[in-house]
């Protein structure tokens, strides 16, 4: 008699499924006392439990692919997130920024273009990518017959142009073949016929907001395919207009190397301008480094993307949004911050503040700035808020530590226990500083020290803080900067010394001047006379600045005639209780730790 109870379907793997179908056929009164392993029935269960494995595992695969956060193959991750009205960035185009000048004898007043067929060359790790004009720009000769172009953005890649005969047909399809297009480069025009010049042709553009399109309205579709391939298809006669049975479609475009044509400086003009003027003929007086390029958006990014990008519906309200659409379409940014005016030291209402830290910098260069602002935040940023850009400030970690260690217990010198700890500092650095948002905790920081090397048997070691400011020269200006942590009275000093011209009180030109703090909330300037144990420090001025020790804001008032050969000075300050808290970051501040600000001592027990 057939064994009717019920049997558990839940276990997938081929053993699991091999044992339910034997325990299942040996609960079956004909088989009883059966020999399953030395039959040939085991060759029957072997194949009906592969086929059953088979079967669940590729149903189960068939299912993650139907839910954008499960899905593995990018095909399945690209169809899902054009459901939710994205499509994946493709490969960004390196963008530099070119000044020049070219010596003519033409009359004053007379133009020459620089056209967008017109290229630049230029050479990154051996390999040599040109640059196409963004736009064409237009120069006018001077008195002197001198042409200046200023600022000239050119974007890297080849250019590309295709073209597709309509059929009328709202279902047709226009393909872009090219994996390396990128996108930003992309300009769709359409010809009333074959009859009609280039210079006829209606530039299209991308459709943004559906809700404002009438039946005439110049748009166009873009959706990546399952094949990697960019779609484009046009309006049918209500949302967007529709084209007409031999139209002409003209689609432009750029390749991309992406981020290996980034950092680029030295160019040379590989066409003729105006026919007439070469390379020879060109005197660049600035040049941006190229900057922007990047590969195309990986799966895990698409996922992420296309669900805020329809939480979003494209607009940037909050500051989650700008953050958003800045890593999504500025890749470059290795760290964002973005904070509403409310939130500002002193608030300011009406603005959101961005700030950067790029990639392998420090900064954001003025070309880049304006490149975000013009081409990814205004795009979709509401009228009512004003955006602005803001350099990051840094606050750096000095390190003065000791570490004993137990000779017996490891075959390293102290030479070689020291390069290790050297080695683990830089790596805490790098993982958990050096971004937005992060913060220095001194109790995992000694953790770190004592477990380079089971040889280590502890650390004394002590932390400080520096800021650094430019200054202005034989300039009476106030400066200031932020802690933004509590510090402790009288440890706010000056790391190098400065000079200033003879003012009253602060002696003589070549006097080295210092800073320090008279724990009550005063800076002072002073100067040391004598050395050794006969030193003695004269206060020259008891009231040049404050500090808050509950905020860690320094003010100081100085007319510096000389400082450091970068025009900078450092203040530097200890937490007010490191031992038991955290160094915090706020807003547009960053913590890192440079290899110079790092002292070891090593000895052994």
């Amino acid at each position: 008699m057939a064994d009717t109870t019920t049997k558990l379907i839940s276990d997938l793997d081929f053993t699991r499924i091999k044992a339910n179908l034997s325990a299942f056929i040996a609960n079956n009164s004909d088989f009883t006392d059966y020999n399953f392993s030395g039959s040939a029935l085991s060759t029957l269960t072997d194949i009906l439990a592969y086929n059953t494995h088979y079967n669940a595992v590729y149903l189960n695969m068939a299912l993650n692919e139907n839910f954008i956060d499960t899905a593995q193959t990018r095909s399945s991750v690209v169809s899902l997130a054009k459901n939710l009205g994205y499509t994946p960035r493709s490969k960004k185009s390196s963008i530099a920024e070119l000044s020049f000048t070219i010596d003519s004898s033409d009359p004053e007043g007379t133009t020459i273009t620089l056209e967008k067929t017109d290229y630049f060359s230029s050479t990154v790790n051996n390999v040599t990518y040109v640059w196409y004009p963004i736009q064409a720009v237009t120069a006018t000769a001077d008195v002197d017959g001198i042409y200046t172009f200023d600022g000239v953005k050119v974007r890297e890649g080849s250019t590309v142009s295709i073209r597709y005969s309509s059929l009328g047909e709202v279902s047709q399809k226009f393909y872009v073949n090219n994996f390396d297009i990128d996108l930003d480069s992309l300009e769709v025009a359409v010809l009333e016929s074959t009859s009609q010049s280039d210079a006829s042709k209606v530039t299209y553009s991308l459709i943004s907001d559906i809700t404002t399109l009438t039946p005439e309205s110049l748009i166009y579709y873009l959706f990546e395919t399952t094949d990697r391939r960019y779609e484009i298809s046009f309006g049918d006669g209500v949302l967007g207009k529709k084209l007409t049975s031999g139209n002409v479609v003209i689609i432009s475009y750029q390749t991309s190397s992406g981020d290996l044509s980034n950092g680029a400086s030295d160019f040379q003009l590989a066409t003729q301008i105006d026919g007439r003027f070469g390379n020879s003929s060109i005197v660049y007086y600035n040049v941006v480094d190229s900057y922007g390029g990047d590969q195309e958006e990986n799966l895990d990014s698409i996922r992420l993307s296309a669900l805020q990008n329809f939480r979003t519906q494209g607009r940037a309200v909050t500051t989650e949004d700008y953050k958003f659409f800045i890593e999504r379409d500025y890749p470059l940014a290795e760290s964002i911050s973005v904070w509403g005016g409310q939130d500002n030291d002193p608030p300011i209402y009406g603005k959101v503040f961005i700030s950067f830290k790029p990639r392998g910098d420090f900064f954001l260069s003025a070309a880049a700035k304006q490149e975000i602002l013009d081409n990814v935040i205004k795009t979709k940023n509401i009228v009512t808020v004003i955006p602005e850009i803001v350099d990051p400030e840094y606050t750096y970690i000095q390190v003065s530590s000791s570490v004993k260690f137990d000779s017996a217990r490891t075959l390293m010198t102290a030479a070689e226990i020291k390069a290790e700890v050297l080695s683990s500092i830089s790596d805490y650095a790098t993982n958990t500083l050096a971004k937005f948002g992060t913060s220095f905790s001194y109790s995992k920081f000694i953790g770190v020290i004592d477990n380079t090397d089971p040889s280590i048997i502890g650390n004394i070691t002590s932390i400080s803080l520096r800021k650094n400011f430019v200054v202005d020269l034989n300039q009476t200006i106030q400066y200031s900067v932020n802690f933004q942590n509590t510090v402790h009275p009288g440890s706010v000093t000056s790391k190098y010394p400065f000079y200033a011209e003879k003012d009253g009180t602060l002696g003589t030109p070549t006097d080295p001047l210092f800073i320090d703090d008279d724990e009550n909330g005063n800076i002072r300037i002073y100067k040391v006379v004598g050395t050794g144990a006969d030193s003695q420090k004269i206060i020259l001025n008891y009231k040049a600045g404050t500090v808050d020790y509950g905020t860690g804001k320094v003010t100081v008032t100085l007319k510096p005639s000389q400082v450091n050969a970068d025009n900078t000075l450092d203040i530097v300050a200890k937490p007010a209780d490191f031992s038991i808290g955290d160094v915090n970051s706020y807003r547009n501040t960053i913590l890192v730790m440079v290899d110079s600000d790092v002292s070891v001592n090593v000895r052994e027990l």
